[in-house]
């Protein structure tokens, strides 16, 4: 009996993939010139699956913002009984936020949603843009059965977990990086899963996932009042204290322990300023450090009443609080919330 062909749709919001090559610009594009340029420079993908393309948008993936999200996750959401899996073609500079917003948005993932780009445009001569295509669409074909339903990425024959990706190069076709993370899956002549169980056995991408708590439904809202600060030596914290009061959440990205300039006044006084008003303050960290209580310098950020972010990046910390903090009654609900995992996004540990 032959097997049914799966179906993919491939949802294109711009950035440099679909971009012209020389000059590099956006072009004009309509889904049937869209549909020709990806069949004409990639015909392997007729073999790989019924593709449909779909233009969600044309545009930077610096002009993207939560909106944007809020649309694209509804437009997915209505698509899951017509296709095995989908594929987002996104400009790399804010992918990983996208990524972030639609692992929590799309709860429960019902297939597989994988993300990727390019670094140098499909029409260029030397170019990402193709490769990265045909393993997106070979890995969303295998559909829910085969393959956990979640919001992955994929670059340069790598598979990582969506909200758990940052960008590390815009000039290197490995572009992206997973710090806190292992790689799901790597692709070569064959498609090796990476994950790997306590005992160092091979497991399935399937079962590396936790099932989140029970958590309620919130709304596609975000907040545009969380400002992300990264620390550094002598911060001027003076500077953030007349902000407080227009903001929703304060989110500082410490030094790779977990650590911050807490031994000066001011920045004391700002964190001491902002728990008096009942305005959420998350730490979290870049890199893979994520210790945080094991120097007083860290300790003290939670004394303060300071909100750990465990494993999670900066972009998906940044879209978290941004999220919990636009549903109504917003700080009330990031405190109680900000430690369950939604996603497997990583949440801080006992903390």
């Amino acid at each position: 009996m032959r097997k049914k062909r799966s179906k993919v749709l491939i949802l294109y919001l711009g950035g440099t993939f679909g971009m012209d090559a020389d000059p590099l610009t956006i072009p004009r594009l309509n889904p049937q010139r869209l549909r020709r340029r990806l069949v004409d420079r990639v015909p392997e993908l007729e073999r790989l699956a019924d593709c449909q393309v779909q233009i969600q948008m044309n545009r930077d993936s610096a002009h993207l913002d939560p909106v944007d999200w809020a649309n694209l996750a509804k437009v997915i959401s209505e698509q899951w009984d017509r296709f095995d899996g989908i594929v987002v073609l996104h400009g790399t500079d804010t992918l990983a936020y996208t990524a972030s917003a639609l692992s929590f948005l799309l709860r429960p993932c019902k297939k597989p949603v994988i993300l990727t780009g390019a670094q140098r445009p499909l029409a260029a001569i030397r170019s990402d843009a193709r490769r990265n295509l045909i393993s997106a669409v070979e890995l969303a074909a295998r559909g829910a059965a085969e393959q956990a339903p979640q919001v992955s990425v994929f670059f340069n024959d790598l598979l990582f977990q969506g909200n758990r990706v940052r960008k590390r190069s815009a000039v290197d076709f490995a572009g992206f990086e997973s710090p806190k993370a292992p790689v799901l899956a790597r692709v070569g002549a064959s498609i090796h899963v990476l994950a790997s169980g306590s005992a160092g056995a091979s497991r399935s991408i399937k079962s590396k996932l936790k099932r989140p708590k029970p958590a309620p439904r919130l709304r596609p809202c975000f907040s545009s009042r969380v400002l992300m600060v990264h620390l550094t030596p002598g911060f001027p914290a003076e500077a953030l204290m007349p902000l407080l009061s227009d903001l929703d959440g304060l989110l500082l990205v410490a030094f790779p322990s977990g650590t911050a300039p807490t031994h000066q006044e001011a920045f004391r006084k700002l964190l001491s300023a902002a728990r008096a008003r009942g305005l959420p303050v998350m730490v979290v960290t870049e890199g893979a450090g994520v210790t945080g209580n094991e120097y007083q310098a860290g300790k003290a950020l939670l004394d303060e009443g300071c909100l750990w972010s465990g494993t999670m990046t900066p972009e998906c910390a940044y879209v978290k609080a941004s999220w919990l903090l636009g549903q109504p009654r917003g700080a009330e609900i990031l405190k109680a919330w900000w430690n369950v995992e939604f996603a497997d996004e990583g949440v801080s540990q006992g903390r």
